[in-house]
């Protein structure tokens, strides 16, 4: 799991309490992984989450290329450029059902920076619904993880590195403010 899977991971079982279950092996899915599975018992809500992020505003994707990347991830076509131009979309569907996770209410979520163009966001992601029949959240990891998971976070100490880097942060924002 990289960082910002991590953090998004955190974020998910803090501030949205859930389960998780990281780097998902897809069986004989030749390098395919889901990021993070999530499930809360409070709501039944279940998510597969992906993550993609960059922080320089210039390489954010388009909602263009975001519908291109939901076709690989979600749907699991392959890329144009593959030497194995095989469809995991089953596989995908398998570890789910594996799992415990109900294809019918599975909602799955893109983190990103933020999009280039969000103004045109919901019309892709509509035309992706009637196409897949995948509703796709996208959620800015700028402007809704970072922020939530800050205020989220207390001053205890955690053992988790993240939420322990996130409260030492927090702290010395509050002595800062103080001084």
């Amino acid at each position: 799991m990289n960082t910002v899977e991590h953090i998004v991971e955190s974020y998910f079982r803090l501030c949205r309490k859930c389960f998780t279950y990281s780097d998902v092996k897809v069986e004989n899915g030749n390098n395919r992984q889901m990021d993070i599975l999530a499930v809360s018992l409070l709501t039944g809500d279940q998510f597969h989450i992906e993550c993609s992020v960059t922080h320089r505003e210039c390489w954010c994707p388009t909602a263009e290329k975001l519908v291109s990347e939901f076709e690989k991830k979600f749907s699991g076509v392959p890329r144009p450029d593959s030497a194995k131009l095989k469809n995991y979309g089953g596989m995908i569907a398998t570890m789910y059902q594996r799992l415990g996770i109900d294809l019918g209410k599975i909602k799955r979520i893109w983190i990103c920076w933020t999009v280039k163009d969000p103004d045109n966001l919901n019309l892709h992601l509509r035309n992706y619904h009637s196409r897949t029949g995948y509703l796709v959240e996208v959620i800015s990891f700028r402007d809704r993880i970072l922020p939530e998971l800050m205020a989220t976070v207390s001053t205890a100490n955690y053992d988790d590195e993240v939420l322990r880097t996130f409260s030492l942060i927090k702290e010395w924002q509050n002595q800062k403010e103080e001084a």
